[in-house]
Parts: structure tokens; sequence; C-alpha cells
């Protein structure tokens, strides 16, 4: 509690639930849309992209370098590999009519695994690099060229103008 008569300036960073949950607004956002669902998983099937870090990377406001972009790309791909991957592969095989039940709770099962990959991708970012005071211009196609180098050029322009700038 601050001491009678000084007043406290407040925090002009935000808490990390609060970035959190801008993140998952704007990852929701993107996922709403049918034609942006599609073109990511496309992305994710035939190129192999982390959707939750291509997403990340597209909605991440503070500046980052190579180095930081790949220690969190090896940040997600642990997660995806020990976590989310296992689950999402159990999810497939579970998709029978007859498992109907038992499909949709391993699918929110899923949904939250990526939650907590996007929690971990924020916390390690915001760890990695201060707050800055500067307004910054973020180049997001560079971003996911250097994440997703196998992701040919045409599919991020297009893909970038069905995002929502965050």
């Amino acid at each position: 509690m601050p001491e009678s008569g000084r007043s406290r300036k407040p925090d002009p960073h935000p808490p990390l639930a609060a970035d959190f949950t801008a993140f998952w607004d704007f990852a929701g956002t993107v996922w709403a849309d049918p034609s942006t669902r599609a073109r990511l998983m496309r992305w994710q099937d035939a190129f192999d992209v982390d959707v939750m870090l291509a997403l990340f990377a597209v909605w991440y406001p503070r500046p980052l370098d190579v180095a930081h972009w790949r220690a969190l790309e090896t940040t997600a791909r642990h997660w995806r590999t020990s976590a989310t991957g296992r689950i999402r592969a159990l999810r497939r095989r579970l998709h029978t009519p007859d498992r109907h039940a038992l499909y949709r709770a391993v699918l929110d099962l899923e949904l939250q695994s990526e939650r907590l990959a996007g929690l971990q991708m924020l916390a390690h970012a915001r760890w990695m690099t201060p707050p800055t005071h500067e307004s910054v211009t973020i180049d997001r196609e560079r971003r996911l060229r250097v994440l997703f180098p196998g992701l040919p050029t045409a599919e991020i322009r297009d893909g970038l103008h069905e995002f929502p700038v965050a």
C-alpha cells in the first residue's frame, strides 16, 4: 500500500493475464472466420506450421529479434510434442460417430492445451524482452518467414490479408 500523500504511478504494461486475454481474444477472432481457419489448418497440415505460434507471431505487440523467435519456436515445439500433439493425435483417432462424447471431451482438452501453449509463449516472450515505451512497427510477414521458412511467400501474404490487425 502506498504511503499516505504519495500516489503510485500506474504500470504502463498490462499484467500477464491481461495480455493473455488480448491474445486469446485475437486468436478466437481469427479462428472464428471459416476461410482463415481453413488457411491455418492447411498451413498446419501441408507446411507443418504451429498454428498457435503463427497466431502469436502475428499478434505479439513487442519487438523480438530472430534469436528470441527461435527460442519461442523451441518452446512451442516442445509443448506441441509433449502435450498438444499427443492430444490431437488421440482426438483424430476418436473421430467416429460412436465416440462423439469422448471426441468432444478430448477436443476440449486439446483447446486447453493450446491455451497453455499460448500462455507459455507469452510468458517466455515477456521474459526475453523488457517492456518499452516506444511505438514500434511489427513486421508480421518477416516473423512468419523466420518461423516457417517452408511456408510459401504467397501463402503468408494472402494469409496476412485475412488476419485482423492486433
